[in-house]
């Protein structure tokens, strides 16, 4: 394991890398931090100097992704610009998922499969036609061993051969959930690669 310095509101943390990866970073450290979920950190050695994230903490370690991470740019959509809807020439990455959840409408809940998500917010996959348009639906979706519940606003669908895949924006996300989501993301495609 290789030493590394975190920089942090002034105080410097002696660790170790467990991994390090080009999107995902595990420090291990014996001494108890102030960091939490979010800060912004410098992580240092010898031979480079990196601004990071902090996505994870425990007691012993720390999960960062790099500070400019597209998951960081995942949030809550507070003043829709649709123009970005529209322009073709402007493409943002999203994220493979492949888990469940469901759509709730007053008395109906709905199974579905959340297939993709990017800033722009999920997509997913369903085989029913009522699923309204630009209407704000409660939802939970299964990460690993916890469940997350978003309002979203569909937006967008696409009849495909067999389902219908829809787009929809984030209306509302808690933050431990947005950091629980976070956190899903990094390690899925971290067990993809």
């Amino acid at each position: 394991m290789k030493v590394m310095q975190l920089l942090h509101k002034g105080k410097v943390y002696n660790g170790c890398v467990s991994y390090a990866g080009s999107d995902l970073m595990e420090v291990s450290f014996e001494e108890p931090s102030t960091i939490i979920g979010g800060d912004s950190v410098i992580c240092f050695n010898f031979q480079e100097r990196v601004q990071m994230r902090v996505l994870q903490v425990s007691w012993s370690k720390l999960v960062l992704v790099p500070a400019d991470s597209e998951v960081f740019k995942i949030q809550a959509q507070r003043d829709t610009n649709y123009d970005m809807y529209r322009d073709e020439d402007v493409s943002f990455s999203s994220y493979k998922l492949n888990t469940y959840g469901t759509i709730n409408d007053d008395f109906k809940t709905t199974a579905v499969r959340y297939c993709s998500l990017s800033r722009l917010g999920f997509g997913f996959e369903v085989n029913d036609f009522s699923v309204k348009m630009n209407h704000v639906y409660d939802t939970m979706i299964i990460c690993d061993d916890e469940a997350i519940h978003p309002k979203i606003i569909v937006r967008y669908a696409h009849i495909q051969e067999r389902t219908i895949r829809y787009g929809a924006e984030i209306h509302a996300i808690s933050p431990s959930d947005l950091n629980k989501l976070r956190y899903y993301i990094i390690t899925q495609q971290f067990r993809e690669n």
